[in-house]
């Protein structure tokens, strides 16, 4: 049968589409008719007429003889329409709605980063984790995207081939479905968003400031303290599960995960970061070190490296000490109700004629100067020029740790 003159290969808006046996034989209409050819995935073209359906049938090998649709159907019971229903072509139109044509895709990858729990040493987290937020710091410059979510389960192990130069492993930061432009505006309560043992204090409190690149740095210096209390892979896991069987009293680290209310955990880390010595005896003294003979892994360039950023972040000594530490203190430069007092009282009894004549704000009262107010440092510290010296000294002191353990990766590459 000859194909009409103005046939062509695009899917017409009317069509039919018939199940044999559940093989789908689509017969599309555009000015002819084409068949799907089980065999060779080729089409038939053919006239419009619903009647040739039968042949069409017939050319793809699925009924011998057939003059009309009807008798198609006679011959093979299992023949049905394409309508949701299922009724037969003998009760519907010849022309039922489409079934459209699907294709088969394989999509084939390689295979380039693994989980951060395969570093074999802890020169090569540092190296992982210097990569990571320095591909952090490059997204934020140049992209304008925050990624809000720093966490293990996102930086990823990257491994170099032996005949390469640079370290045998790098890092790399996925997962920004968390990420947002910090420079569009927003509602005035941030979402709160993170995985809970890093999320940092703010975050954890749902202050109404925004979130800055300080939330994914604290998130980093939380990341890089549970990996060495815990283990960086899973040998030295099983190592440190077995050293912290006997403890009578349980990791400070474990209520960043255990603690069921977000601003519980805020608390804790309040507590833990307010000065190094907490810090130092909660959670860096828990980080292991071992000798040449024991099999205990030894993390103190770990320990080294987490001592820095605590002290880049929280007392950084090129911002003013209003900037340091975790707890909330009173604020100096507001009058307490013992400094009104401290020259004498006046005659009537009250505050000494210094304060009289104070100039007030609009919504200040005699009531809010005489009640000391409570700083944050974490708000504190989001405040431009403070917060640019913190990070240029974060980046700092983690590419101080980064660029020797590169060293001592190329000189004993582990095995």
């Amino acid at each position: 049968m000859d194909a009409p003159a103005n046939s062509n290969n695009i899917y017409p808006p009317d069509c039919t589409g018939l199940s044999i046996d559940g093989i789908s034989v689509p017969i599309l209409v555009d000015g002819g008719v084409r068949a799907k050819r089980p065999n060779d995935m080729s089409f038939v073209p053919l006239e419009t007429d619903a009647s040739y359906v039968g042949d069409i049938l017939k050319q793809c090998g699925i009924v011998e003889n057939s003059a009309t649709i009807d008798d198609a159907i006679a011959q093979r019971p299992g023949l049905r329409s394409a309508n949701d229903d299922g009724h037969s072509l003998l009760s519907e139109s010849p022309l039922p709605r489409l079934i459209e044509f699907r294709q088969q895709y394989v999509l084939v990858t390689e295979k380039i980063c693994e989980p951060l729990n395969t570093v074999k040493t802890a020169d090569e987290l540092i190296v992982v984790l210097s990569d990571a937020m320095r591909a952090h710091s490059w997204v934020l410059e140049h992209c304008s995207l925050l990624h809000r979510d720093i966490s293990s389960n996102n930086i990823m192990v990257g491994r170099n081939e032996a005949t390469t130069d640079g370290p045998p492993v790098y890092g790399m930061l996925i997962d920004f479905d968390c990420a947002i432009d910090p420079n569009m505006e927003r509602v005035a309560r941030p979402e709160q968003t993170g995985t809970k043992p890093f999320m940092s204090v703010p975050n954890l409190e749902g202050h109404p400031e925004q979130r800055t690149e300080l939330d994914d740095w604290e998130s980093l210096l939380y990341v890089l303290c549970w990996i060495a209390t815990f283990g960086i892979n899973d040998k030295d896991r099983s190592i440190m599960a077995e050293m912290h069987k006997g403890n009578e009293v349980p990791l400070e680290i474990a209520e960043w995960h255990t603690s069921r209310k977000m601003v519980a955990i805020a608390v804790k880390k309040r507590l833990h970061l307010h000065d190094l010595q907490s810090f130092t005896d909660d959670i860096f003294d828990r980080f292991p070190i071992s000798s040449e003979d024991s099999k205990i892994p030894d993390y103190r360039s770990l320990q080294s490296l987490a001592v820095d950023l605590y002290r880049a972040m929280f007392q950084y000594p090129k911002v003013d000490e209003k900037y340091h530490g975790a707890r909330k203190r009173k604020d100096d430069g507001v009058l307490s109700k013992r400094s009104m007092y401290k020259f004498g009282s006046s005659k009537d009894g009250g505050p000494h004629p210094l304060f009289k004549n104070m100039t007030m704000g609009p919504s200040d009262s005699t009531d809010n100067l005489m009640k000391p107010k409570a700083v944050d440092p974490f708000v504190l510290r989001t405040e431009h020029s403070a917060k640019t010296k913190i990070i240029k000294g974060l980046k700092r002191k983690l590419e101080k740790h980064a660029k020797p353990a590169i060293g001592r990766l190329a000189a004993d590459p582990p095995k």
